[in-house]
């Protein structure tokens, strides 16, 4: 798996807890950035696995609640934890410890750029997820029509 992937994977997992409204990074990206926070505000302090993934996953529940309506369409309350869960150990083996090599200080240098990629790709998860929302609805009227 090549790092665009990770990224691209992290942006997926992302789109099915949160899907952003709108083109503002700030929006687009607050899951990911969120994450980076619980690590990167930790200030130095060494963290088993188990210990970021749960500061990981606490952050983006709490984030998910501050987020209005405005930002993000939250498309089920239940079952949030359990994929929070999963966006943190994700974010923690492939991001943190994959592609930083488990530094925290790495992470903060990088997370611009890692951002920036999380940003393109999950736009591209938009994009795709109304092309076939809309061919759905076509194909749903044309069988509505031919009866």
């Amino acid at each position: 798996m090549e790092e665009s992937d990770k990224i691209s994977h992290l942006a997926e997992l992302g789109f099915g807890i949160a899907q952003p409204k709108g083109y503002k990074p700030h929006s687009v990206e607050r899951l990911f950035r969120e994450s980076v926070k619980a690590i990167t505000e930790l200030r130095g302090v060494d963290l088993s696995k188990g210990d970021y993934k749960a500061t990981v996953s606490g952050r983006i529940q709490k984030a998910i609640d501050r987020m209005g309506d405005d930002q993000a369409f939250i498309p089920a309350r239940m079952g949030l934890d359990a994929k929070a869960d999963e966006f943190a150990d994700y974010f923690v083996e492939m991001i943190l410890n994959g592609i930083c090599e488990g530094k925290p200080g790495r992470l903060k240098k990088m997370s611009n750029n890692l951002a920036d990629g999380y940003y393109s790709a999950t736009l591209n998860i938009r994009r795709k997820y109304w092309e076939e929302r809309n061919l759905d609805k076509i194909s749903q009227t044309e069988k509505e029509e031919m009866r």
